[in-house]
Parts: C-alpha cells; sequence; structure tokens
C-alpha cells in the first residue's frame, strides 16, 4: 500500500473523529451569557436558555438559590433562577450551574449582586405616648440610588425629620422620627421600605422595617349585649332566589351600636359592594342582611371581639375565628349558610385585607367564604372601598385570584401549577389566572380575538397569582391587580355566571354575557386614586387563604 493512500486513509480518520469531538461539544448551547446575575434581594428571578441534542439535569449547590425545572428533554429549554434570601455578605456571592447532556457537560457562572440596604432592627414596638426615635440602617449604596417609602397613612401619625449621616461613608444613617401619640384604644402600624431602581426602572425592596404604636386602653369593657345577634334586612332582592350576603363587625362596643355607628358602618359597606360592573347592575339578586355582633372590648388580640380577630402587624394577614363567624350567619333564619359570604368590617383603621375561601371535601357545591376588612382610612374612603371590594366581591364571592405579584415570590413551580389547574377544573376557582401563555388556548382566549372588548387590551400578561414567572393575567392592571381599576372582563364574567347560577340556577353562555355586558360595562377602562403608599409603593391584601370544612 503507497505511502500517499495511508495518509489520505489517516487524515479521513481524523476528520471523521474531529466531527465526532465537535458534535459532542455541542450536545449542549448556550443561548444566553455563560453568566447570569441577579440582583441582591430575595426571589430575583433569571433565566438560562440553552439548546440540548439530549434529556439533560442540572445541578447546582448554592444554598441561597433555587433553580426549575431540574431536568428536561432535547431541544430548547429554560431553567428560572430565583434568590432565596438576601445577599448580606457586603460583596458578591457567586455559584455554579452544571448542565449534564449525553455524557457532556455545560457551566453556568451565577452571581447574586452586592447592593444592601439594611435596617438595624427588623420591627419596633412603641407605646402609645408621644416620642422622638430614630431608624438606622446600613448601605453601601450612594445616595441618589437609594429611596425611603412608607406605607400610605403613616405620615399620619408620624413625621420625619431632616436625614442624618452618622458613619463614614454610606455605611449607617439615622432618620430621626417624631411619632404623634395614639389617642384611640386601637393600635396603629405601618412600615417603612428601603428600596433601589433595577435596571428596568422596576423598584426592588432591599428591607422593610415594620412599626407597631399600642393604643391607649381606658379599660372600657362592653356591659349591654341585648343587640347581640340583632337581624336587619338591609337589601331585599326583587329577582331570583336571594343570594345571601351576611354584613357583621367586628371591635365594636355598646356604646358604638347604641350611637348607630354599627349600622352606619354596615350600609356604608353594602353600598361599597355594590359600586362596581357588574355587581351595580345586579344588586336586585340579593338578600343583604346586617348581623349585630357586641364585641368586649376593641381590641385585636384574638380574644376581645366577638369573632376573636387578631391581627399580625409584620403582614397584612388577620386571623378570626371561622366557627363564631358562622354562629351568627346562622342567626339570619333559614339562611343557605353554605351559599353565603359574610363579610366582617373591623373598627380599626389599618390597611389589610383578607378572605377566608372555604372548601367541602363532600362536595364542589360549596360557596361559603368570609371576607375580613378594616374600615380602612373613613368609611367614604377609596381605599375602604377598593379592598372591600378587592376581598369580599373579587375573592369572596367570586372566588377570583390575585393579579398582583408579590416581591416573596419568584416562579411558579410544578406543584403551584398543578394545584391551579385543580382549582380550575374541580371547583371553577381563580378563573382570571392561568398557567397557559398561548393567546388561543389560555382560559380567556375568547375575550383577546373579541372587539367588543378591546379597549381593555385583553392578553396574556406575565406575573400573577403572587408569582412573578409562570402565571398569566388577563389585562396589565384591574381590581384584582392593584385595586384602582375596574374588574376586568373575563373577572366581570365571572361574578356574573355566579350570580346567575345561584339566583336563577342557570348557566349562561359566553353570548348571554357579552350582551348584557355591553350594557352595563364599567363607563371608562381608567385608573383611579389607589391604595399606595405615599412615594407610590403598591400595597396589597393578603392572599386569600383556603381551608377545608
Amino acid at each position: 500500500m503507497s505511502s500517499r493512500f495511508l495518509w489520505i486513509v489517516s487524515g479521513l480518520v481524523l476528520l471523521l473523529l474531529l466531527g465526532c469531538v465537535k458534535e459532542e461539544e455541542e450536545s449542549i448551547s448556550l443561548l444566553t451569557s455563560g453568566t447570569a446575575e441577579l440582583y441582591s434581594v430575595t426571589n430575583q428571578t433569571g433565566d438560562i436558555r440553552f439548546r440540548s441534542e439530549d434529556s439533560w439535569k442540572a445541578s447546582c449547590a448554592a444554598n441561597w438559590l433555587t433553580f426549575s425545572p431540574k431536568s428536561g428533554k432535547a431541544g430548547e429549554n429554560v431553567i428560572t433562577l430565583a434568590t432565596t434570601s438576601t445577599n448580606r455578605t457586603k460583596k458578591p456571592r457567586t455559584a455554579v450551574m452544571t448542565i449534564e447532556a449525553g455524557g457532556k457537560t455545560k457551566t453556568v457562572n451565577i452571581k447574586q449582586r452586592d447592593e444592601y440596604a439594611i435596617f438595624e432592627t427588623d420591627e419596633l414596638n412603641l407605646g402609645c405616648q408621644a416620642t422622638t426615635i430614630g431608624i438606622d440602617f446600613r448601605t453601601n449604596l450612594q445616595q441618589d440610588q437609594l429611596d425611603l417609602y412608607y406605607t400610605k397613612g403613616l405620615d399620619e401619625w408620624i413625621t420625619p425629620g431632616n436625614q442624618a449621616r452618622t458613619r463614614t461613608e454610606y455605611e449607617g444613617f439615622v432618620y430621626p422620627l417624631h411619632i404623634a401619640h395614639n389617642s384611640s384604644q386601637s393600635p396603629r402600624e405601618g412600615a417603612f421600605f428601603l428600596t433601589m431602581q433595577d435596571k428596568n426602572g422596576y423598584i426592588l425592596g432591599l428591607d422593610t422595617l415594620f412599626i407597631y404604636q399600642e393604643g391607649s386602653d381606658n379599660g372600657y369593657h362592653s356591659f349591654d349585649y341585648s343587640q347581640d345577634g340583632k337581624v336587619e334586612l338591609l337589601n331585599e332582592a326583587t329577582e331570583g332566589k336571594g343570594i345571601p350576603i351576611v354584613l357583621m363587625g367586628d371591635g365594636f362596643v355598646d356604646e358604638e351600636i347604641e350611637d348607630s355607628l354599627y349600622t352606619r358602618t354596615m350600609k356604608q359597606a353594602m353600598e361599597h359592594l355594590f359600586s362596581e360592573e357588574p355587581m351595580k347592575s345586579l344588586r336586585d339578586y340579593f338578600n343583604v342582611y346586617q348581623v349585630t355582633a357586641v364585641s368586649d372590648r376593641n381590641r385585636f388580640d384574638g380574644v376581645s371581639t366577638a369573632f376573636k380577630t387578631q391581627t399580625d402587624h409584620q403582614s397584612t394577614a388577620i386571623d378570626v375565628n371561622a366557627d363564631a363567624v358562622m354562629k351568627y350567619v346562622k342567626k339570619v333564619e333559614d339562611i343557605d349558610s353554605i351559599h353565603t359570604l359574610a363579610v366582617v368590617i373591623l373598627n380599626i383603621n389599618l390597611n389589610k385585607g383578607m378572605t377566608y375561601m372555604i372548601r367541602n371535601s363532600k362536595t364542589t357545591d360549596y360557596d361559603y367564604a368570609i371576607a375580613l376588612c378594616p374600615v380602612i382610612d373613613s368609611l367614604k374612603s377609596e381605599s375602604f372601598r377598593q379592598v372591600l371590594t378587592h376581598e369580599a366581591v373579587g375573592h369572596g364571592f367570586a372566588k377570583l385570584a390575585d393579579e398582583y405579584v408579590r416581591s416573596t415570590e419568584g416562579s411558579a413551580t410544578e406543584t403551584d401549577i398543578k394545584e391551579l389547574k385543580q382549582l380550575h377544573e374541580q371547583w371553577s376557582w381563580f378563573l382570571n389566572v392561568d398557567s397557559e401563555k398561548d393567546s388561543t388556548k389560555v382560559l380567556w382566549s375568547k375575550f383577546i380575538f373579541d372587539s367588543e372588548f378591546a379597549n381593555e387590551k385583553i392578553g396574556t400578561y406575565e406575573g400573577g397569582y403572587t408569582f412573578f414567572k409562570g402565571v398569566y393575567r388577563p389585562t396589565e392592571n384591574s381590581m384584582m391587580n392593584q385595586n384602582d381599576a375596574p374588574f376586568n372582563a373575563p373577572s366581570r364574567q365571572a361574578i356574573y355566571h355566579k350570580v346567575m347560577k345561584l339566583g336563577l340556577g342557570k348557566t349562561p353562555t359566553y353570548e348571554e354575557f357579552v350582551e348584557f355586558d355591553r350594557q352595563h360595562k364599567p363607563t371608562k377602562w381608567s385608573y383611579r386614586t389607589t391604595t399606595r403608599g405615599t412615594w407610590g409603593v403598591p400595597w396589597h391584601p393578603a392572599p386569600p387563604r383556603i381551608i377545608w370544612r
């Protein structure tokens, strides 16, 4: 055999080997940068996009990071990263993710940035007396990068003094705060937020300081319980079977019931419930009852009120004795309690809201819910109206989901999506959010392609069900998002369907809803005065709790 032929054969073998190596090296190819950068606070998300020629799995040992999915099939894939804790180390922290497929690996460097602003304490508990205190925090941000926000209404009893820097180059600040005397028996609370903006202009919360001030306890206890349990019909249905709503108050003492504050509160709450479409036009289908509940004291400590409500000043949640609420609901003679919306108004000025959505293991035909809302600001305030509508009508009656996202949540997990689909399929709950992005398959696809609703700009907007990623909502904003816009069309349909089902025993068609909505839709799809903090930080009620009975 000639040496020339040997060279040709050897060359062919070498080319084949090089081709195999190249093919193996490209079994995983990154479609994004080999470095993923995340902001320093909890639940900041980012994506790693790559193409794999084989089934793959990923691993990462960092305890400050989570990611999903952890494995997948060949093709284009996305791994979503989310930070599980705030970086308080004062320097960037890094991790390495390894993606393995077809015997080959690809690594991605992950970096969590080091911007920080940290309060020296998590909460301040103050007495009722007027005082001046300082709030201390540390930060490595420049002054023009950092903002201090506070919750709506806090400036009514706390006056910030001039900013005073007390330590070396941006390592610490003190803001003096002048605290007013709390002459009310009710405690009050609020929060300060240290924030920065990310590269897209979104506000990132770096740290939170909760402030709680005790009420002035004058030792008053109710002694007259003669009105306790009294039932009054506030609105009588003239259409259908009469869908029951029971209004009750908690933290009202006998003197406040005697001077009609209780009744005035319940009547104003009723007007708020029917202030938005389609409830405004469906009012004649409802029987609204007032049941008087006399509380021992006006203190929400889990003991002193008729429904044992308790507020946690570190969150917007409200605890309640559900059995006590049902006991008062049943004071309405012959009431269909399993299809009742119970609304409890708390006699306190706090930015909170909470709904308990009750499920029964024996039947899906179970619509009982408890919506709780304090008198936010005042009886006729827009904040009170918005939060009560969001909680009682949105969550409690129509079983709608929140359409906002929370800074404590990242991407919806497979378990979250599975639970959401189960609520859709078995209970017809939360029909205003979906894990489906395709506009032809999403639950509200008909609305997207119906010119009747073009002005609402209905689509699939990522973020909802409190998650930043993996869940979609119908509109940019709505009553179930920031509270400061009307119910969007899919939500209005859910309300209309529930009224027709409970009131007339029928399930309307899409066309029937469209015809109704054409005549009764919101007069203008616009934003209103919002329940935001003083400098525009959004505030949301707590997500609903689903409990079994």
